[in-house]
């Protein structure tokens, strides 16, 4: 399993029983009571998505699980948080930007408070269908006279007649 350099931001919720912790998106997934937090991504040097360059790296931080309703009142409250670009739903603080450490600590009581801005309840996973096998019935057509002799005359044999 990749090691990341900053699970420290997670030591809080490492000994609660409602936090999980998990792979996703090859970064660390946050699950606290239930809901997805926190996505931690240590991928550094990608500046652009689809062809569009930003000034901080689109893999390289911290992102916010939460729904766009609630974008407006945190990033007020947290100017520093921008629209992730490749999952514009979330918000995003790149480690890049200066004094990340101690907004990341800002973001983290959020969390642990419960504050109801913050958090996605994770979809139920599709159950595999799985497929039923059909019978295909063989329907026999009733040859007709004519329709026999229609394809006795398409044929190259001759056809005798009486």
């Amino acid at each position: 399993m990749k090691q990341f350099e900053n699970r420290w931001i997670f030591e809080f919720f490492e000994e609660k029983p409602d936090a999980i912790i998990k792979s996703m998106f090859g970064g660390l997934a946050l699950y606290y009571q239930g809901q997805l937090k926190m996505l931690l991504s240590e991928n550094v040097g990608d500046y652009s998505y689809h062809g569009k360059e930003y000034d901080f790296e689109v893999w390289n931080g911290i992102l916010i699980a939460t729904d766009r309703i609630h974008h407006e009142s945190l990033q007020k409250q947290f100017p520093f948080l921008v629209n992730h670009p490749v999952l514009p739903k979330w918000l995003y603080l790149p480690f890049t930007f200066e004094g990340w450490e101690e907004r990341i600590e800002m973001i983290t009581r959020l969390v642990r408070s419960s504050d109801p801005r913050v958090g996605v309840w994770p979809q139920e996973k599709a159950r595999k269908k799985t497929k039923k096998k059909t019978v295909k019935k063989v329907v026999k057509k009733k040859v007709t006279k004519k329709v026999a002799k229609k394809a006795v005359s398409r044929s190259k044999k001759p056809v005798k007649r009486r």
